[in-house]
């Protein structure tokens, strides 16, 4: 007997929670353009509601999302009429360089999104704290005010984040170097 196994596509809110931060991130990279990033992210989604396309797994899923949101970069950059800001740009994506770029781009927009998942990961309290001050920016006694938690709670749940993520990330960092190594 035969057995098969389905790979369940998520449903496009889950996509959209899974994916858009790390796509208008990498959309960033090329258009230095916040709204612009997050419109042309805002529009690839729309397209996937419009056209429904076949996408088999995750993975597919994945490389059509980095793909086209890629591609309306370009598209972008070149109906704006600032070709010429871009000269660097497009001289190295005419010269078949740009291939590489792309990569490092996506890698480096995935990793900041692996970055981002593991503080999401993180208990609840070291989370706060954490985001309030790496995030916010606030200081350990702003930070103890608002939470109503004394200073050197802060600054022990501020280690605690580092220590947890500094072990969850240690993988994703012997990565990033060795990608780093590879394109430098």
């Amino acid at each position: 007997m035969e057995s098969t196994t389905t790979i369940a596509i998520p449903s496009l809110d889950e996509i959209y929670q899974k994916y858009h931060s790390v796509l208008c991130f990498f959309a960033y990279k090329f258009t230095r353009s916040y709204q612009e990033a997050e419109d042309i992210v805002h529009s690839v989604f729309e397209k996937i509601i419009d056209k429904k396309p076949d996408i088999q797994n995750e993975g597919a899923l994945k490389s059509y999302l980095f793909s086209s949101v890629h591609n309306a970069c370009l598209n972008t950059i070149s109906k704006a009429g600032v070709r010429k800001k871009y000269t660097d740009y497009t001289t190295i994506h005419e010269s078949g360089i740009d291939n590489s770029s792309y990569l490092i781009e996506r890698v480096e927009a995935e990793i900041l999104w692996e970055v981002f998942s593991k503080v999401d990961a993180l208990p609840s309290e070291c989370k706060k704290v954490f985001r309030m001050s790496y995030i916010e920016d606030m200081s350990n006694q702003e930070i103890a005010d608002k939470l109503g938690i004394s200073v050197n709670t802060v600054k022990s749940q501020k280690a605690r984040a580092k220590q947890l993520l500094k072990d969850s990330l240690k993988e994703l960092f012997v990565l990033a170097m060795a990608i780093i190594k590879y394109y430098n």
